[in-house]
C-alpha cells in the first residue's frame, strides 16, 4: 500500500496554515469492470462490507463483499441468488450484529400479495439459503406497498416500516415492526392508520412518470423520517396541512409520533413554529434516555409585490420523551452574509432546497450538517406521452426526461450548551449532476468530526484552490465540477469553536483513480439518498472507494 502525507497552504486567516492528513491507498482490486459498487456498509473492528451489482450482459447479479481494514484487500465476494423469478427485488442491504442482511420483496400478482423477506451473509461468508418472512400484505398493485428499514445506532435491531393499501380506493395503513438482529426474530408489530408512504403520494409520482410532469412542482407532504432508539422506541415525523392552508397558499404543521412496546397507539406531539413553515427533511439525535433532538432546515417564500421575500433557516426541537413535551426549541435564519456566500440571491433563492444529513454531538455542543441544492426537471424533446414510459419489476420509471442538480455548499450550524444556534457557516461545494428517470438527491460530501474539528471532504475544481487563498474571494467566482476526472478530492478543516475553515488539503487529484460520490446511476438500483459513501473506522479513520474506468481500490484516511 502507498502512504501519502499531503499538505497544502491557505492564507485565509492571515498566516500560512498547514494541514496534515494521512491517506493510505490500498492495492488495485481484481474486479470485473461491470461489477459496480452500489454502497459501502459498516463492519466490525477488523473489516467492512460492500454491496455490488453487475447489470451488464445476461441478467443482473448481486454481491456482498468483505474487506480487511489493515490491508484493504478483499476477504470474500458472495453472490446473492434471486432465482429466475422477475418478481423479486432487493429492497435494502444493511450490516447489523455481525451479519449483512439482504431485505427482499416479492410480489405475487395472481394472489395480489406482497411479501418482505430477509436472508443473511455471515462474517464467514455463508449465504443463508432460507428466506425468512417478515410480513405479507394484500395489494393489487406493486406501487401500493412501500418498505423502509432503519437500524438503530448500535446496529443491533431494525425498525421496519410497511405502508400499504389493498387497492386504489382503499386508504393507506402502516405496519411498524421491531426486529432483533441477533435472534433474527420480530419483537413486536404495531399498525397505525396513517399513510407513511415514502416520497409522498404515489399517484403524483405515477402521473409525473406517465405524462412527464415536473415532480418538483407537485406538492408533497406526509411522512419525512423515522428513528429507532436504543430502548426500542420508534419516532417518526410527518407534515400535515394546517387548518389555515388554502389552495393559493399552502401551510403545514410538523408533528412527531412515538411508539413503544407498551403503546397501543402512537403518542402525538405538535412541533410548533412561530409561523407555518414547510419542512421536507429532518434528522434525529438521541443523547440520553429521556431526550430526543429533531432538527432540520426550513424555508418560507412570502409572495409580495416587487420582490418575494425568502426566509431560510435551521431549527432544533428538544423533546422530553418521558412527558412527551417540547423541552426547548430554537430557530435561526440565514443572515445576509451567509446568503451571499451561498449565492442565494433573490432571483435564485426560490429554487434552492436544503437537506440535513448529520446531527453530530461533540462535547457539550451539537453540530448540524447539511447541503444546499437546486433540482430542475427537463423533458427530452424527442419523447412524449407513453413513448418515454418504462415498465419493470421495480414499478414504473420514466426515460423521457432527466433531473439536473446543482449542489451548492455544505452548511454547518453549532447548537451550544444553552440550546442556542451560536453560528451557521458554509464550506464551498460546487457540483453539477444529472440523473435520468426519477428524482434522486445524492450526498456529495463526507463529514467527520473529531474533538476539535469537523472535516468536510468533497470533489472541487482545481482553480478554486487558488481562489480560496484570497481572503476577499467572491463565491460567484468559484467554478463548478461537472465531471469527476480533472477535479481534486479535498478536505476542508472547520474549527468546531467558531466555524472557520482553517485548512484546505488536496487529498488527491482525480486523474486516474477518482473519488465519485455517485457510483450506481441505474435508476432501478440507486441506493437511498441517506446512504453513506464511506465506511467508518476507529481512531479518527474512515475508508473510501475510488474508481478508474472499471479499475478500483479503497483508501484509508486518518485525521489529525
Amino acid at each position: 500500500m502507498k502512504l501519502k502525507t499531503l499538505t497544502t497552504c491557505l492564507l485565509s486567516i492571515g498566516s500560512m496554515a498547514f494541514a496534515q492528513v494521512q491517506m493510505t491507498d490500498g492495492p488495485a482490486l481484481d474486479n470485473d469492470k461491470n461489477n459496480k459498487m452500489n454502497r459501502m456498509l459498516g463492519g466490525d473492528d477488523n473489516s467492512y462490507y460492500c454491496y455490488r451489482i453487475r447489470s451488464k450482459g445476461k441478467g443482473t447479479s448481486f454481491y456482498v463483499e468483505k474487506y480487511d481494514k489493515k490491508t484493504l484487500k478483499p476477504l470474500f465476494s458472495k453472490e446473492i441468488n434471486l432465482g429466475e423469478e422477475n418478481n423479486t427485488k432487493i429492497e435494502d442491504v444493511e450490516y447489523s450484529a455481525g451479519n449483512v442482511f439482504i431485505f427482499r420483496r416479492q410480489y405475487d400478482k395472481k394472489a395480489d400479495k406482497m411479501t418482505l423477506f430477509f436472508q443473511t451473509v455471515s462474517s464467514a461468508g455463508i449465504v443463508s439459503e432460507q428466506l425468512k418472512e417478515i410480513l405479507t400484505v394484500s395489494s393489487d398493485h406493486y406501487e401500493f406497498v412501500d418498505f423502509d428499514i432503519y437500524p438503530n445506532a448500535a446496529q443491533t435491531k431494525f425498525a421496519i416500516k410497511a405502508a400499504h393499501k389493498a387497492n386504489k380506493t382503499d386508504t393507506y395503513k402502516t405496519d411498524l415492526i421491531l426486529m432483533d438482529a441477533t435472534s433474527q426474530k420480530k419483537v413486536w408489530t404495531k399498525t397505525v392508520d396513517q399513510n407513511l408512504h415514502s416520497g409522498g403520494s404515489w399517484g403524483a409520482g405515477f402521473a409525473a412518470s406517465l405524462f412527464g410532469f415536473d415532480l418538483t412542482k407537485i406538492d408533497s407532504y406526509g411522512y419525512i423520517g423515522l428513528h429507532l432508539d436504543k430502548n426500542d422506541n420508534i419516532y417518526y415525523c410527518v407534515t400535515e396541512l394546517a387548518k389555515s392552508s388554502t389552495e393559493k397558499e399552502k401551510k403545514y404543521k410538523l408533528k412527531v409520533y412515538s411508539l413503544s412496546a407498551a403503546d397501543q397507539k402512537p403518542k402525538q406531539l405538535d412541533l410548533g413554529f412561530d409561523d407555518d413553515y414547510y419542512v421536507r427533511d429532518i434528522e434525529f439525535s438521541k443523547t440520553n434516555d429521556n431526550e430526543l433532538v429533531i432538527g432540520g432546515f426550513l424555508k418560507d417564500v412570502v409572495e409580495r409585490k416587487g420582490r418575494d421575500l425568502v426566509k431560510v433557516g435551521i431549527f432544533s426541537f428538544k423533546i422530553n420523551t418521558t412527558s412527551n413535551t417540547v423541552a426547548a426549541k430554537t430557530v435561526k435564519f440565514f443572515d445576509d452574509k451567509l446568503l451571499k456566500d451561498l449565492e442565494s440571491n433573490p432571483s435564485r433563492s426560490r429554487y434552492f432546497k436544503y437537506k440535513l444529513d448529520y446531527i453530530i454531538p461533540v462535547g457539550d455542543a451539537v453540530y448540524y450538517v447539511g447541503e444546499q441544492y437546486s433540482e430542475q426537471y427537463y423533458q427530452n424533446s424527442n419523447s412524449s406521452g407513453f413513448g418515454g414510459m418504462a415498465f419493470g419489476a421495480g414499478g414504473f420509471g420514466m426515460n423521457n426526461g432527466y433531473y439536473a442538480y446543482e449542489y451548492m455548499d455544505v452548511i454547518v450550524a453549532k447548537l451550544n450548551a444553552k440550546g442556542e444556534f451560536e453560528w451557521i457557516k458554509n464550506s464551498p461545494l460546487r457540483q453539477n449532476d444529472r440523473v435520468n428517470g426519477a428524482a434522486h438527491v445524492f450526498k456529495q460530501y463526507i463529514a467527520v468530526a473529531t474533538s476539535k474539528n469537523l472535516y468536510i471532504l468533497n470533489d472541487d475544481h482545481p482553480k478554486n484552490i487558488e481562489r480560496y487563498e484570497k481572503a476577499d474571494f467572491e463565491p460567484k467566482d468559484l467554478k463548478n465540477v461537472s465531471g469527476i476526472h480533472g477535479s481534486n478530492f479535498v478536505c476542508n478543516t472547520m474549527s468546531l469553536l467558531d466555524g472557520k475553515i482553517t485548512k484546505r488539503t488536496v487529498l488527491m487529484k482525480n486523474d486516474d483513480y477518482c473519488f465519485a460520490p455517485i457510483q450506481e446511476r441505474n435508476p432501478q438500483f440507486m441506493p437511498p439518498s441517506d446512504t453513506e459513501i464511506f465506511a467508518p473506522g476507529s481512531n479518527n479513520e474512515i475508508y473510501i472507494y475510488t474508481e478508474d474506468k472499471g479499475q478500483d481500490r479503497f483508501s484509508k484516511i486518518k485525521f489529525e
